[in-house]
């Protein structure tokens, strides 16, 4: 017998409303930190104590984990184990992924939907694979068409619920009519294979819930109570499967926050949470607005943030936790300066105040700018994770170029060789590498030996022959420009001789084109290539700082990197993640970097107000991860492929109350040991009348509305989208730009 009295002691007037609430409809807007899983978990155990039977209970949640962990808690509430075997059929609570959801219901009943029980699920590497397969099969270029846009389009389709028929018929640009023969070719190769992906498992769960309605009815029976946890980040297909579900008995609970929706890129649809209302008019709203999690301050700061976005639901973040410190906001010269900053804080903060290592992490954008935060960690002995990844010189994409660079430094390395020789692919595949294996053993040489005297060995074809002539002439060529030889760069003589051949390799070797023809996340400053060009960022600094130096110094260097043996003191590591990753967490200190303009916000949501917008909720959710310490970084400069650019202050910080910020300016410092604190460096008092997404009106372009505005103080400049003109750029101070609602007719 569960002791509601006992369950419900500890929770507050609110979270009380929302686990207590029975049938019907209900939507509990959960601010950060505000204690939802607690009030889920609750809400699960109280209906149990009623008398509902708790496996007529599901609870949905986004990640394994934080079902495992919800499973966890009830488990403790309801003073019993949950055992879940991956079946419908089960005494206890359903508590699952969207995804696994849909699995089990597709297994369970997979003869009467005409699908073999025994399908097999394709990741997403195995995805790729069908898609260029079907590219192939298409004799459709790889290049025009690329395997990630590709499926990208066809995961959206699926998502959208569209089967290869559906998106044909729909289809309207060239682009998407070729995707479509793609899409149709694709699913077939599936389906040859016996094989779902991730999508078609909501798909195919919606489909079935259409096509038919006894499976239908008898889930509604079976899920009489659903709970629906981060419904922010639902896509319309996951919407569909959970409205079918509760169509009958209405008892729907949804939780999420739409100031968290920060996944739209992947399908994800604000509009879902922010419509619960007229889905179910009769619905009861519950909002949880005291924070548990963070200071007074840090929540004063995200707020005022995210008071700037229009797609959201009004509320009131409040805790009774401390006022707390002002968040720093230190602007530094560079990416070192600023890297040299967060390590130099986070080490006074440990020696200081005693806080151990794994209660501290630092966030960033974009993946490319861990290199030199870590870097900055590694000199400085601290020791350091990288959540939900690997470390910057263990992702594959470096060890290819670094073990190019030791290929060309020592062709004596086999173990170097045997990893690149065929990357990317140049017609010595696995069995060419074991003939010329087993030839050096016989004549005592090493494969490298063997390579350059291809011709010599009996069974390989021509092509074989001739690539191996071709690659051993590149590493040549590459030792040569080692040794000083400039190469055909017309601009090497401004280059160290590293940077000289780790473009030349990285070019001339075929990794560019490789990694831009398969990762269209690069396009946006994402993923392996931009990865690489970071690579070649440090290899200038390198030269930089070593005018005497070589490629077997700067491997040696490397090499010490590399080694998988990062200290594990009593206190962990600091965890160093993206702000995607960062999603659900918290810690007592937190360090964003790169506060700037095409970093945070990301270059694609320029001139996009509602992309911009969730880059807005991005950095929302990243202060909102902090608890007593936040710091805030930008850089003046910034090194991009070996190139110095200047930057521009990312808007958000103009748009948090710089009374609540303590600003430290070290950007125009003869030392980088001094600093100033700058009270006026945001916008000029006219600028701060404006933000982006608001109308305006110009005496000569009439009415339109902010787009973009890259703080510079006095020099504010903004992107206006007029009605009848169109786009124009202004530095406000200097324009006659009035906002439209309280300026009078021109």
């Amino acid at each position: 017998m569960i002791d509601t009295e006992q369950l419900l002691a500890d929770l507050t007037e609110p979270q009380r409303e929302a686990a207590t609430h029975v049938d019907g409809p209900l939507l509990i807007v959960a601010g950060a930190g505000s204690g939802k899983t607690r009030v889920i978990t609750r809400r699960v155990a109280y209906l149990v104590s009623t008398g509902i039977s708790a496996s007529s209970i599901l609870a949905i949640t986004f990640t394994n984990k934080a079902a495992g962990e919800m499973k966890n808690r009830v488990s403790q509430v309801l003073d019993r184990p949950i055992r879940d075997f991956g079946k419908l059929d089960q005494r206890w609570p359903t508590i699952c992924t969207f995804h696994s959801l849909c699995l089990r219901i597709l297994r369970h009943y997979a003869p009467a939907i005409a699908l073999p029980g025994n399908f097999t699920i394709y990741d997403s590497a195995d995805q790729t694979k069908v898609v260029k397969d079907a590219l192939k099969s298409l004799e459709m270029s790889s290049t025009n068409f690329t395997p990630s846009a590709v499926h990208s389009t066809i995961s959206n389709a699926k998502n959208q619920l569209l089967s290869p028929e559906d998106f044909s018929r729909t289809a309207g640009d060239f682009y998407q009519r070729q995707v479509a023969r793609v899409y149709v070719k694709y699913q077939q190769m599936l389906n040859q294979n016996n094989a779902l992906d991730f999508d078609d498992l909501l798909l195919r769960t919606a489909h079935a819930f259409r096509d038919h309605p006894g499976i239908l009815r008898e889930l509604q029976d079976r899920f009489q109570y659903i709970l629906i946890d981060e419904y922010q980040d639902t896509n319309h297909a996951q919407y569909i499967i959970a409205h079918a579900l509760a169509q009958r008995h209405r008892n729907i609970c949804v939780v999420g926050d739409p100031d968290q929706s920060i996944y739209a890129w992947r399908g994800a649809d604000i509009q879902n949470i922010l419509d619960f209302e007229k889905d179910y008019p009769d619905a009861k709203v519950v909002k949880l607005e005291q924070n548990y999690r963070s200071t007074k301050t840090i929540l004063a700061i995200a707020s005022r943030l995210i008071d700037q976005n229009t797609e959201r639901k009004k509320k009131g973040l409040w805790t009774e936790n401390a006022q707390g410190e002002k968040a720093r906001l230190v602007l530094c010269q560079d990416e070192h300066d600023e890297a040299n900053v967060v390590m130099q804080e986070l080490k006074r903060l440990a020696e200081q105040e005693q806080i151990e290592w794994n209660k501290m992490a630092v966030f960033y954008r974009m993946n490319a700018l861990s290199r030199v935060m870590e870097d900055a960690l590694r000199r400085a002995g601290i020791p350091y994770q990288i959540a939900r990844g690997v470390e910057f010189y263990n992702r594959k994409e470096i060890k290819d170029v670094l073990a190019y660079l030791r290929v060309v430094a020592n062709p004596l390395d086999e173990v170097s060789l045997t990893r690149i020789v065929n990357v990317p692919p140049r017609g010595i595949g696995d069995t060419t590498v074991r003939q010329m294996q087993a030839y050096a053993v016989a004549n005592g040489m090493t494969l490298w030996e063997a390579m350059e005297r291809a011709g010599q060995i009996s069974g390989l074809s021509t092509r074989a022959i001739n690539a191996a002539k071709q690659f051993c002439e590149l590493i040549r060529q590459w030792r040569s420009i080692a040794m000083g030889g400039m190469g055909d760069d017309l601009v090497a003589e401004q280059k160290g001789v590293v940077q000289r051949v780790m473009e030349d390799v990285v070019r001339r070797g075929g990794i560019e084109a490789l990694l831009r023809k398969d990762n269209d996340a690069d396009e946006v400053g994402e993923g392996p290539l931009a990865n690489v060009y970071e690579l070649i960022s440090s290899a200038s600094e390198y030269d930089k700082e070593n005018p005497e130096g070589s490629l077997d110094d700067y491997l040696s260097i490397v090499s010490l990197v590399s080694d998988a043996d990062h200290m594990r003191g009593a206190g962990g590591a600091v965890t160093l993640m993206t702000l995607h990753a960062a999603k659900g967490l918290e810690f007592p200190v937190v360090a964003m970097i790169g506060l700037e303009e095409g970093i945070l916000p990301h270059a694609r949501a320029r001139g996009n107000i509602r992309e911009l917008e969730e880059e807005r909720r991005l950095c929302f959710v990243g202060i909102t991860r902090a608890q007593e310490h936040l710091i805030l970084t930008k850089g003046q400069y910034r090194t991009i492929r070996g190139l110095r650019d200047r930057t521009i202050t990312s808007p958000f910080l103009s748009e948090m109350p710089v009374e609540m910020l303590d600003i430290t300016d070290r950007t125009g410092l003869p030392t980088a040991d001094e600093s100033r604190t700058l009270a006026s460096h945001f916008k000029s008092e006219k600028a701060s009348r404006f933000r982006v997404g608001q109308r305006v009106r110009h005496p000569k372009y009439g009415i339109g509305r902010i787009t973009t505005m890259s703080d510079r103080g006095s020099d504010t400049r903004a992107e206006i989208q007029f009605d009848s003109v169109g786009q124009r750029a202004f530095i406000l101070e200097q324009s006659q730009i009035e906002p439209a609602e309280t300026s009078a007719p021109f």
